[in-house]
């Protein structure tokens, strides 16, 4: 649960509390399948669908202290106005030196009429592990760019054009429970957006959050 499902810095729930559930099964060493399902609260960001569900394929490793993953991503949205559903591609390269870590990331969506041209994004995230603690704190400074064919739809997942989001949180690890505190926020002007009922809710936010894990 949270009460705000925030996605690159945007609300995907438009302000509102949100659940969702996520699964992965393994296939081999290396391939993982899974599927996450999130409410979305009738969200005009998604043509008033009331739930997103996102299906997954990835391929991930180790070389040396370096991890890496590459992964498939469709993300699905029933039940909402034309056509919203769309893909990317997502890959990701990370390191952990005792209780710190970093990844750096990178999401590429091709052109496609559900987002109005093309998406990239990408992602600096790191987090440290307090020794002896349940206590953890993360942060991620991240940029969202891309081609333009459809203005209106563009601002879909770019409002206003390119962006940076940035965030910074703690999280309490109470085994298999664990609570999360996030800021978040982004660097797009108000009076940059062209078309506000699909990019609303991009703004500062602090969220809270509460997840269990089996």
């Amino acid at each position: 649960m949270t009460t705000d499902e925030r996605v690159r810095g945007l609300s995907w729930s438009d302000g509102q509390t949100a659940a969702h559930v996520y699964g992965s099964l393994p296939v081999t060493t290396n391939i993982a399948v899974g599927a996450e399902a999130t409410t979305l609260r009738g969200s005009d960001r998604h043509g008033g669908a009331e739930i997103g569900v996102d299906l997954n394929a990835s391929y991930g490793g180790r070389i040396g202290l370096a991890n890496y993953y590459a992964m498939a991503i469709g993300h699905v949205f029933p039940g909402g106005d034309g056509e919203q559903d769309y893909a990317e591609a997502q890959a990701g390269i990370g390191g952990t030196l005792g209780p710190a870590s970093l990844t750096l990331l990178a999401s590429y969506a091709p052109p496609q009429d559900a987002i109005g041209g093309s998406n990239f994004y990408r992602r600096l995230e790191g987090r440290f592990g307090f020794w002896g603690s349940p206590l953890a704190v993360n942060a991620h400074v991240g940029r969202s760019s891309g081609s333009v064919d459809d203005p209106a739809r563009a601002e879909r997942l770019r409002p206003g054009g390119a962006y940076n989001d940035w965030a910074i949180g703690g999280e309490y690890n109470l085994a298999p429970m664990s609570f999360t505190l996030t800021y978040s926020d982004t660097d797009i002007r108000g009076e940059d957006i062209r078309f506000p009922a699909a990019s609303a809710d991009y703004s500062a936010r602090i969220t809270a959050g509460a997840n269990i894990r089996f």
